[in-house]
């Protein structure tokens, strides 16, 4: 693992410094500012519902669909509880200052490997900041810091470039814009999730992807690279994306570790107020300057699995891939990639910086609280898949009879007036009567 140049680092016990070079592992040294979770927001990108929960009453919010299952998971951030750890680490992605020529603008990869022909209806993300924000309209998140934005892109055929970059091909872009900052009490950094929704059942609008297609059929999503430009011409040859061989080695690009699944990786790439960027066209690029203090990053996970001591101060951390919502594939290792420069022909160009590690798993440093150094992180970051799961076909049918009538309006009428969620979006109002109608109106098979 190389690690060429200095990063920034955050944690839960402290904002953090790296010490890099050649072959060695980043490192941290503690020094201030304690995470406090704020709050999980649900966004549906295809009906713009936004639902907002304070955390503590519930992770997550499922697709309209309501049957949404987790598909890929990497959440539990202090895999170090036992050992009597109270707080986890976070990585500072962007950090204003000039004294690293990575703090800004860089982009962070992280990976794994899921199986083939794997439809996805909703994905988490999630980020900790340092931006001073306000509350004024009391639903207890930021309101936003003006041009404060974090853009997630989740690729195709990736495995982090720890061998090479043969096909990498986008699935899904979204750029969040205003980003809700920093309300935690002083000393405090404020965390964030957010459930980006896909799929709006009430209109029919899908937006949901399928990742590793090997048969050129979406399967239920809306999209899929199901047809790949391996010979580099310009025009796609009808070659499914788990099929494709772009450096013509006669291996998959997607399964260049071998272990039968499909590679895939997602990135985020911070921008900082006052650099220009107008996302919201109000003619306000935010604040003039940016102050080195103003670190915004994401947070570490861990799949599903456990920890084996190896008897010399680390552990090796071994993923449960029975369990469906696992982080399959998920490696004790980043990749970071230089902020962008001109191409020469009108475009961006984005050189690979190196893989990071923090030089393996352990629990054992001790307590910061008490002189120890913490415990090493391994270098898994916090997201999540959800997928589809198993659709009823007549989701309408509350009583289970096989049709659709009068009883069943009954029934939903009795648990909307009293709170039912009839389209599992944490919440009941008309995006549950407009979904019941759509799947009413639609009829039983």
């Amino acid at each position: 693992m190389n690690a060429k140049s200095a990063l920034t680092l955050a944690m839960a016990a402290g904002i953090a410094s790296t010490a890099a070079a050649s072959n060695t592992p980043t490192t941290l040294g503690p020094t201030q500012g304690n995470v406090q979770q704020i709050g999980h927001i649900y966004y549906n990108v295809a009906s713009g519902e936004r639902i907002v929960t304070v955390l503590g009453d519930g992770q997550t919010a499922p697709a309209d669909t309501g049957s949404s299952v987790a598909i890929w998971s990497a959440q539990v951030q202090n895999a170090c509880a036992a050992f009597g750890y109270t707080t986890s680490y976070f990585f500072g992605v962007d950090n204003p200052t000039p004294s690293s020529s990575l703090a800004t603008n860089i982009t962070f990869m992280d990976y794994g490997d899921i199986a083939k022909d794997t439809v996805v209806d909703c994905f988490q993300v999630n980020w900790v900041v340092n931006h001073a924000d306000t509350d004024t309209d009391l639903d207890s998140i930021g309101d936003g810091v003006e041009e404060l934005a974090g853009q997630w892109i989740i690729w195709d055929a990736d495995n982090g470039r720890a061998l090479n970059q043969s096909t990498r091909l986008p699935l899904v872009n979204v750029l969040f814009f205003n980003l809700p900052g920093n309300i935690a009490a002083p000393g405090f950094l404020s965390g964030y999730t957010l459930d980006v929704d896909l799929v709006a059942g009430f209109t029919g609008t899908d937006l949901s992807f399928e990742i590793g297609d090997s048969d050129g059929d979406c399967q239920t999503a809306a999209f899929c690279n199901s047809s790949v430009d391996t010979n580099s011409d310009g025009i796609p040859d009808g070659v499914s994306i788990a099929n494709a061989d772009r450096d013509f080695d006669s291996l998959p690009d997607s399964d260049l570790d071998g272990d039968g699944l499909f590679d895939w990786s997602w990135t985020v790439r911070f921008y900082q107020p006052g650099t220009g960027n107008d996302f919201d066209s109000d003619g306000d690029t935010g604040v003039a300057a940016t102050s080195s203090s103003d670190t915004i990053g994401v947070s570490f996970g861990f799949p599903e699995g456990s920890a084996v001591d190896n008897g010399d101060g680390t552990f090796t951390y071994n993923i449960d891939t029975a369990v469906d919502a696992a982080g399959t594939g998920e490696e004790d290792r980043f990749a970071l990639y230089n902020p962008p420069i001109d191409d020469g022909m009108g475009g961006e160009l984005i050189l690979y910086n190196g893989g990071y590690w923090f030089g393996g798993f352990a629990c054992t440093g001790g307590l910061i609280s008490t002189g120890g150094v913490g415990y090493n992180p391994a270098a898994m970051f916090q997201f999540s898949l959800y997928g589809p799961g198993v659709v009823n076909p007549c989701p309408a049918d509350l009583n289970g009879d096989g049709m659709l009538n009068f009883f069943d309006v009954s029934l939903f009428l009795q648990g909307y007036n009293t709170g039912a969620d009839y389209n599992g979006d944490g919440s009941t109002n008309f995006f549950d009567v407009s979904a019941f109608l759509t799947d009413y109106n639609a009829g039983c098979p």
